[in-house]
């Protein structure tokens, strides 16, 4: 029997090729298996092999401008192999991993026809942008969960490639994609209705099979109808904290978040404060921390009589992949915090 052929996508770092200052690379084309490629093999019992892993930097995937070379590259890889599947990831909650892995699937499959399929958390922004037309895996929200998730998604793409029919999300492992099928059941609607009602009273797992998702509406403040009498703060989730880190905030995954004085400074200083963020290159901020906390020019409009004065602390968190729960939490003790030093406006800062 012929054995299936894969070809799989990874990143600069899963691909060994370097982490943050290798997220601009360009594609790679490796004919030896790299990171997730060699873990997935034993899974598919000698019926698919992986061919050629491409590697690209998360930074140069989801950049726009250099999308149509990368896509060049790619295409020419698959004219090549003529794979039955490709396989992306997984990328857990890493944004831009998330995001770069399901574009090159989605472009895959419309370029090719080729069945793809990628893995990652259920809160990676790719998810909404990509769901309805790729295959997701479901994955923990960081790399711990690997082992877990490869049998799934080694399933699933093998599955892909043998043309074999695709069961439901619930079944199958990957996240839903919105679509409804009618099918038969040995057991009636108000059958099942009534076993996760049970489930559900005696606090035992189960899933429903109509999901109801709404999007939070949250009200905007009102602007400000004065300037001149507003007290402003700054936040940035692009991680500044003093040298040193004296509060171990984390570098990413992030629970909590510091609160630094600046109530005597100008300006931000590179010889007192750095960034500790997992999720972007650091190295125009550590040269000139203002670019996320904008303390001189704040000082300028301060003595300018623009504003009337700026909040003597700035707050700073990681943002890379925080999940939504732990992001409300955080929110709300930023909130607690400038509402107790009667603050009017902020000023939010990302990478």
């Amino acid at each position: 029997m012929k054995k299936l052929k894969a070809v799989y996508y990874l990143n600069q770092f899963y691909a060994g090729l370097g982490g943050e200052e290798k997220a601009d690379m360009g594609v790679t084309v490796f004919d030896e298996k790299k990171g997730p490629a060699l873990g997935i093999e034993p899974f598919w019992q000698d019926q698919m092999t992986v061919e050629k892993v491409i590697a690209c930097g998360d930074n140069y995937m989801n950049n726009e401008d250099h999308f149509p070379i990368a896509a060049a590259a790619i295409k020419k890889v698959i004219q090549e192999v003529q794979p039955d599947v490709v396989v992306a990831g997984p990328a857990f909650n890493a944004g831009r991993y998330g995001v770069a892995c399901a574009k090159v699937c989605d472009f895959i499959q419309k370029e090719f026809n080729i069945p793809a399929v990628t893995a990652m958390y259920y809160e990676n922004p790719a998810v909404p942008m990509y769901v309805r037309e790729v295959y997701m895996v479901e994955t923990p929200e960081t790399a711990v969960g690997m082992r877990k998730v490869l049998p799934t998604l080694g399933k699933l793409a093998l599955k892909l490639a043998s043309k074999e029919p695709v069961g439901p999300a619930r079944v199958e492992g990957y996240l839903p994609r919105g679509y409804r099928y009618n099918e038969y059941h040995e057991r009636t609607g108000a059958q099942r209705a009534v076993d996760m009602l049970i489930k559900k009273l005696n606090g035992e797992p189960y899933v429903t099979e109509v999901p109801l998702r709404a999007l939070e509406k949250v009200t905007p403040a009102a602007p400000l109808s004065n300037m001149e009498t507003a007290t402003v703060a700054m936040i940035t989730t692009g991680g500044l904290v003093p040298k040193g880190n004296p509060d171990k905030l984390k570098q990413a995954f992030s629970v909590t978040f510091g609160a630094y004085d600046i109530q005597d400074l100008a300006s931000v200083s590179s010889d007192d404060y750095e960034s500790i963020h997992g999720g972007y290159d650091t190295t125009i901020v550590d040269k000139d921390p203002n670019r996320l906390i904008p303390l001189d020019e704040l000082r300028v409009l301060e003595k300018e009589g623009r504003i009337k004065s700026i909040y003597p602390k700035f707050l700073t968190t990681c943002g890379i992949g925080t999940n939504v729960e732990n992001g409300k939490n955080i929110g709300r003790g930023m909130v607690a915090t400038l509402m107790e030093g009667q603050v009017d406006a902020a000023i939010l800062t990302s990478t």
